[in-house]
């Protein structure tokens, strides 16, 4: 324990002195480490609260001490600089490294790229000219979508006679040697032409120029913790098209690709992609994909009137990558739903009017391009006077195209900002900035649709060459109500009095084992034809509370009313009978508001008040009269709209005292 404290003790605390250390401060020493002589342990003499590494090899590090691999021969200038609160120190060190370690350079990365110890003549890259997206430009530093080309891909073959493709790039594993053929020409963004005598256009956008690459090239990897490799070429050399530089990120490196990313010197704000293969390779092109068989149809994506849909809460709902379906760019499988709340609860409703409206729940995921100063969730009021105004929360327009043998089906939402889950997508681009463009159409294809969890798949191309792909999985939003769709007592009683009756069509009169179902009687069948002393009927809200039953002058009578024969009939016959209190005659009712699952109840009292269906109460039927004096009859609102000036609600009742048989009745307004 005394040992323990005494070597704490021993360590001098961080340096935070206001006086600017010296260079004697920032000195340090090294050990070889037992692995290889090659593999220097650096420690600094003090200790500041900051201290950055230049290993002398591309690499650096932070803190006292670092680790530096010299795989080659040679020497290497290490600098150590320290900071204070006053300022910082730099002291260097050149080292020298006597013999070159070959284990040390039989990693896969230097494999992949040089074809390892054996490959004597080195391996040599050409740029993957026929599969598309082996060149393009995305954003710096990269969106959410990852480090890919997302706002051009080249087409194969589409930059020919540029220089890009009849150049290639030897890389040695011995002395890191690099050999560029040009072929005598290479390819060039406009911004560097000034630097390259003769340049010229080759009729395939930016430049050409005449180039002929210097000998003794080398080149060399950095690897920083928790970031891409750093592939440099030494000053003359390049790869593939030039934007100024010659540092490149290693993005994905196997045996048969190289994928780099590099930045524009003259346009920090863009970054450019090159994908390269060995020289001689030929890839294997896959066949296509058959399309799927989506069995999705309109019916589907509105319901029987309106549907809302919202972003499945879980991995792979909502991603980008090379195919349809794919989110292998971003998020990689992750489930982005907990860090992105409020891009799942946004709201895309479809009905069958063919209006469209997009409802965010009142926040948005803001992004750079809608003209925000943030990124991340944030009240959607935010958008309010910003380019992006229009991708607020609106309507707009759709149109569905049903899938056919050769073609999914396909959804297009119309309008100055009409989008589904992602307002930058449309077809064949990304926005970089608002606003969005009026009155545009964006079309979705939909690559699946599961009938048992209702989950609907979705695809849009963003790149003009059909190379990137975002895809998301939308579920319906069962609580969704419109505000057209719900019953209130103002509109049961139209503020006054209201008269209701039996809409005249199949399913508005029957029974079955749930509610709505008529598949018991009459099973699908329109019986207002059959019985239009039923479907004259008027049921009278007012809104005093009371409530009026007008026959119209007949009934349909059945043998527990004790009247005479079966049928429609005068309403008289019902005089003197022990079905009488189910004739013409004036009550009370009461209304109660759905609340969150619950539906809206309409309750009818008196002695033989009912809607629609004399001998039903809850709980059971009459098969005698009289019915009991004074009783309370209560029917639930399953369903209602007035949407397009089309009224009608759908009531049920249980007769069983079990909830297995039930009676429901669809009325519409009485307009006579």
């Amino acid at each position: 324990m005394i040992l323990l404290f005494l070597g704490v003790s021993c360590h001098d605390e961080y340096n935070l002195n206001d006086e600017p250390p010296t260079t004697a401060q920032a000195g340090f020493s090294f050990v070889t480490s037992p692995e290889s002589d090659n593999i220097l342990q650096f420690t600094a003499d003090n200790d500041f609260f900051l201290m950055t590494w230049d290993l002398g090899n591309g690499a650096s590090a932070r803190g006292r001490t670092a680790r530096g691999v010299y795989p080659q021969a040679g020497t290497y200038t290490v600098s150590l600089t320290v900071f204070s609160r006053g300022g910082s120190a730099t002291s260097t060190m050149d080292i020298v490294i006597e013999q070159t370690d070959p284990t040390l350079l039989d990693k896969p990365l230097y494999n992949f790229l040089t074809g390892g110890v054996d490959a004597v003549d080195g391996k040599t890259w050409v740029i993957d000219s026929t599969r598309r997206g082996h060149f393009g430009v995305g954003p710096n530093p990269s969106s959410g979508a990852g480090d890919i080309p997302e706002w051009y891909q080249a087409g194969p073959l589409e930059k020919t006679n540029s220089g890009l493709y009849s150049d290639r790039y030897t890389f040695f594993l011995s002395g890191f040697d690099f050999v560029m053929e040009t072929n005598g020409l290479v390819y060039l963004n406009a911004a560097q032409g000034s630097k390259f005598p003769g340049a010229f256009d080759p009729g395939v956008g930016d430049l050409s120029a005449p180039y002929t690459a210097p000998t003794g090239l080398k080149w060399n990897i950095a690897e920083p913790e928790n970031a891409h490799p750093i592939l440099s070429i030494s000053p003359g050399g390049f790869l593939g098209y030039y934007a100024g530089g010659n540092s490149y990120q290693v993005v994905k490196i196997e045996e048969n690709e190289l994928f780099l990313r590099y930045v524009d010197q003259a346009n920090e704000g863009l970054a450019w992609y090159i994908r390269l293969i060995p020289a001689g390779f030929t890839p294997v092109q896959p066949d296509p994909e058959p399309l799927p068989d989506v069995d999705f149809t309109s019916q589907d994506l509105t319901g029987s009137r309106v549907k809302a849909w919202k972003l499945k809460p879980g991995a792979g709902a909502f991603g980008v990558g090379p195919v349809p379906g794919s989110d292998e760019w971003y998020p990689s499988g992750a489930d982005i739903s907990g860090e992105r709340p409020c891009l799942f609860n946004d709201l895309f409703i479809f009905r069958t009017n063919g209006s469209f409206t997009y409802n965010a729940q009142g926040d948005i995921f803001g992004e750079s391009y809608m003209g925000l100063s943030s990124e991340g969730c944030q009240d959607e009021a935010n958008l309010a006077g910003k380019t992006g105004a229009a991708w607020a929360s609106g309507d707009h327009t759709y149109s569905f195209t049903a899938g056919t043998a050769s073609a999914n089906p396909k959804i297009t939402v119309t309008g100055t900002g009409a989008f589904m889950v992602l307002p930058k997508a449309y077809n064949g681009g990304e926005y970089s900035a608002g606003p969005p463009r009026a009155n545009e159409s964006v079309t979705y294809d939909v690559i699946g649709y599961n009938r048992e969890t209702k989950e609907l798949s979705i695809t849009i191309d963003v790149s003009p060459t059909g190379g990137v792909f975002w895809s998301f999985i939308l579920v319906p939003d069962e609580t969704y109500v419109e505000e057209a769709d719900v019953l209130t007592l103002n509109r049961l009683t139209g503020g006054d009095s209201k008269a209701w009756k039996l809409k005249p069509a199949a399913g508005a009169f029957g029974v079955g084992p749930f509610p709505g179902s008529d598949e018991w009687w009459p099973n699908g069948a329109n019986i207002s034809a059959d019985r239009p002393c039923l479907f004259n009927d008027l049921f009278i809200f007012k809104n005093d509370g009371s409530f009026v039953y007008d026959p119209k002058g007949d009934i349909f009578v059945e043998d527990y009313m004790g009247a005479g024969p079966g049928g429609c009939q005068p309403v008289t016959v019902l005089e003197g009978t022990p079905g009488a209190a189910w004739g013409a005659g004036s009550h009370t009712f009461s209304f109660a508001a759905g609340n969150g699952g619950s539906n809206p109840k309409i309750t009818v009292t008196g002695t033989g008040a009912f809607i629609a269906l004399p001998k039903a109460f809850n709980g059971g039927e009459y098969s005698a009269g009289p019915p009991v004096a004074n009783r309370s009859v209560t029917y639930d609102v399953i369903d209602y709209t007035s949407a397009g000036g089309n009224e009608e609600m759908t009531i049920t009742i249980d007769i069983s005292p079990d909830g297995g048989a039930f009676w429901s009745f669809v009325l519409i307004p009485d307009e006579d």
